[in-house]
């Protein structure tokens, strides 16, 4: 496919501070999709840039605009590693109505995917992240994903920026799906017994803050991390419709997003709902644009590895449990320090890695079956 077909050129006014022509600085360090230099070859890359200013399926009027004030601030931060491969794609062109959006960005995602580049989106509301969905959808096996959100989008009617996951719980190759950062209060009991009952990963805001290692493993096994900026404090980010006294604060932020670009698996990192007619100083952009940084930074340091019993890399913990046939596996890396879990496939009779953190084997030693071992085993069984 010719992706040219699919974006707007990049066009930001030039910065008028001399020190922001230094070299060294991230928008002189990836090739950026111009009127004179269009887009080639793709699989060239490794990492692309994507904008998607679409507000049209929220009320979140005016996230449009936020696709080129993210780059701009992203532009003015220093390159994360000379070796990486970037390219800005642009903003996708303005659809006739949202649903073409949502298959432009499928599309324009199978292509990225097949050739192994991973996706950084910019948007526009959270809505988008049904695009990523189908993309997922029709090139994987399985969907996983991990929402980073205050609130729980599982409202009924068509597919909306409130309403989103409803959708996408629907999806016959969902395997995965983890909500991170929900504040309880902005939640209805009920959409977290609809989670619960499909065996999804909840993690409130308390339960991040009291340890955030915690959500690591999470977003290692998930494919697509979908942000929505309302997540974050109204002090830390004022840029959105929906602010909140409580929330995320701009660290927490950048660490998931850094945990996300550490992790093999992710394909696509995207930021959404941040709203420049809210901000202050464009501290909402800055902070997403800190935030994409982070998950950049971490790209760079990622690790492909699979836990193995003959791999020297590997220590394997074998765990007796009375009420359980066999012991439970746990693998920890001697490079990294992270943690798996082996999990039973009952229908292959084989088994599946699934990410966790040393707490789930601590809970294991201590004559206790690890609530996410059982949520594991629920969704693949």
């Amino acid at each position: 496919m010719n992706l040219n077909d699919y974006f707007e050129p990049v066009a930001l006014e030039k910065p008028e501070e001399s020190f922001r022509f230094n070299d060294a600085l991230f928008g002189r360090n990836l090739q950026i999709h111009t009127p004179s230099q269009p887009i080639g070859e793709i699989s060239d890359y490794q990492l692309a840039i994507i904008g998607v200013g679409e507000d049209r399926n929220s009320a979140n009027d005016g996230s449009s605009k936020a696709p080129d004030q993210i780059r701009l601030k992203l532009y003015e931060l220093f390159r994360v590693h000379e070796k990486l491969r970037i390219i800005d794609l642009g903003n996708m062109k303005h659809t006739g109505n949202v649903s073409d959006t949502y298959f432009g960005l499928r599309d324009v995602m199978i292509d990225l995917m097949n050739n192994q580049v991973t996706a950084l989106i910019f948007g526009g509301t959270q809505d988008l992240s049904q695009g990523v969905l189908m993309a997922l959808e029709a090139v994987n096996q399985s969907v996983s994903f991990v929402s980073v959100d205050s609130r729980i989008d599982l409202e009924n009617g068509p597919l909306h920026a409130a309403t989103w996951l409803t959708g996408a719980l629907k999806l016959k190759k969902l395997d995965l799906c983890a909500m991170l950062g929900y504040q309880q209060y902005l939640c209805d009991k009920r959409q977290l017994a609809q989670l619960e009952e499909q065996a999804c990963e909840v993690m409130r805001l308390g339960s991040f803050r009291a340890n955030p290692l915690l959500a690591e493993p999470l977003i290692r096994d998930s494919a697509f991390v979908s942000f929505d900026i309302g997540a974050v404090r109204q002090t830390d980010a004022p840029g959105n419709r929906w602010p909140s006294p409580n929330g995320l604060q701009a660290e927490e932020a950048c660490q998931l997003a850094r945990y996300a670009g550490l992790s093999d698996h992710v394909g696509c990192f995207g930021i959404f709902e941040v709203n420049p007619d809210f901000d202050r100083h464009n501290q909402t952009a800055h902070l997403a644009a800190q935030a994409a940084w982070h998950f950049v930074e971490g790209f760079s340091q990622r690790k492909r590895e699979v836990p193995s019993p003959d791999h020297p890399d590997f220590k394997m913990y074998l765990v007796n449990h009375h009420d359980m046939e066999h012991a439970l596996t746990f693998f920890k890396s001697e490079v990294t320090g992270r943690w798996w879990m082996e999990v039973p496939v009952m229908q292959t009779g084989g088994s599946r890695m699934i990410a966790c953190s040393a707490e789930e084997y601590q809970e294991a030693c201590n004559h206790d079956i690890p609530e996410m071992w059982w949520k594991a085993f629920q969704r693949i069984n």
